[in-house]
């Protein structure tokens, strides 16, 4: 990956604490925000943390078809990212205090939400993005990065 797209990627995620994340059980499809935060970008890999009420329809979603679709950006989108992405449901409590703190460094309002309810932590490996930027040039940045390690754009 070239350095202009490592910090077009970079800069795009640190300027949002939500994604929307869209799940499907038996066909259905669901979508629902969630805080965010991201593990510093490798040329192979690009992971996202979110958290999740443990009783929540999207993460009973999860636990059933990791395979999900993301959205970052602004209400009325003038530049967004969107993504593919496979999720793994965290299951020691280390890593989940770890998320946790994360994301209270990069969102006092998220840190308020986990505070107050019962979740748990959950890891999205991006396995393709498109940031689609119309006062850029160039106005599409992509990247796919691959479960065998190979990364291309």
């Amino acid at each position: 990956m070239d350095t202009t797209t490592r910090e077009t990627i970079t800069r795009f995620l640190a300027q949002y604490d939500t994604l929307a994340l869209a799940t499907e059980q038996e066909g259905q499809p669901y979508v629902t925000r969630v805080f965010y935060v991201e593990q510093a970008l490798q040329d192979t890999s690009l992971i996202l943390y979110g958290t999740f009420l443990t009783t929540s329809r999207k993460l009973a979603n999860l636990r059933q078809n990791p395979r999900v679709g993301l959205f970052i950006g602004p209400s009325e989108p003038t530049a967004w990212l969107e993504a593919t992405a496979v999720a793994h449901v965290l299951t020691g409590e280390s890593e989940s205090q770890a998320v946790r703190e994360k994301l209270s460094k990069k969102s006092a309002v998220a840190a308020t939400f986990i505070a107050q309810v019962p979740i748990v932590a959950v890891e999205l490996q991006v396995n393709w993005l498109r940031i689609t930027d119309i006062a850029a040039n160039p106005m599409l940045t992509e990247a796919t990065f691959g479960a065998d390690g190979e990364q291309g754009q």
